[in-house]
């Protein structure tokens, strides 16, 4: 079975569930807009009868409310348990299914980088999705209050800036955003060696899951202490180059790790 049947596996497995996760993102982020703009309103025309009506309304006072960003952040972190999930799910009833795959005439690399390509997949899923319905919102947003004669303030760029965890998902330059789905990668292939590493101690000893974060906290940990130490050396630019090495160094590592357990250390 080679790469693209692998991921188109992969694929039709985890469409039901974003699906479903994408549906409630929207659901109760359009509902906790109606209610934010009827409040406004609201709120608004009190200030005017009371001859107080310098109020003026952001989309950042939209996306900084609770519901909104417990609901992106709630996506966000169900990706991410998806990213475990996709392979404690084969270990599932005595590791059957995960023996199966091992066992299909394909390198194991295949399954590490189609259940990669997955999460990615979902990821971007997710980031598309969001940002077409801040689009929409937006759109509401400004046409609700135009319309009642509301003044407004900021851009809807500026609003996105306001909030780290949208810029973190949508940054202003091409540099940045390059970083951070890179980053992102990293983030998934961490997970990624973590189970791997876990898995193939499971049969050994019940301390697998610390033996295994520890064995990545060191990967994490070294080039952080490294950098702590030439800080007071290096210039914004060399800053930049030493950042870009260790985020290549540490997604080369991990995929090395997780492909050396997968291959020869797992026990299914």
């Amino acid at each position: 079975m080679n790469l693209l049947k692998l991921l188109s596996w992969e694929v039709e497995r985890v469409t039901k569930p974003f699906l479903m996760l994408v549906t409630g993102l929207l659901v109760v982020q359009f509902g906790y807009l109606g209610y934010f703009l009827w409040g406004e309103t609201n709120f608004y025309e009190q200030l005017r009868r009371a001859g107080d009506a310098d109020y003026q309304m952001s989309f950042a006072d939209y996306l900084g409310g609770t519901p909104y960003l417990l609901s992106l952040g709630i996506a966000v972190a169900a990706v991410l348990l998806y990213s475990v999930w996709i392979w404690y799910r084969d270990f599932q009833g005595r590791g059957t299914f995960m023996m199966r795959l091992l066992t299909m005439p394909q390198k194991r690399m295949t399954i590490f980088f189609a259940k990669l390509a997955t999460i990615l997949m979902m990821t971007f899923g997710l980031f598309a999705v969001e940002w077409i319905a801040l689009k929409l919102q937006y759109i509401a947003f400004t046409s609700w209050f135009e319309d009642k004669m509301i003044p407004m303030q900021g851009s809807f760029e500026q609003a996105l800036s306001y909030q780290a965890i949208l810029s973190m998902m949508y940054p202003s330059s091409l540099v940045n955003f390059v970083i951070h789905q890179l980053m992102i990668t990293i983030a998934v292939l961490f997970i990624f060696a973590f189970v791997l590493i876990e898995r193939s101690f499971w049969q050994r000893t019940l301390w697998s899951p610390v033996l295994s974060l520890s064995i990545l906290v060191v990967i994490l940990t070294i080039p952080i202490l490294g950098y702590a130490f030439l800080d007071n050396y290096l210039i914004y630019d060399e800053t930049i180059v030493y950042v870009g090495v260790v985020l290549i160094a540490w997604a080369g590592v991990t995929i090395w790790l997780g492909g050396r357990f997968l291959q020869t250390k797992l026990n299914v």
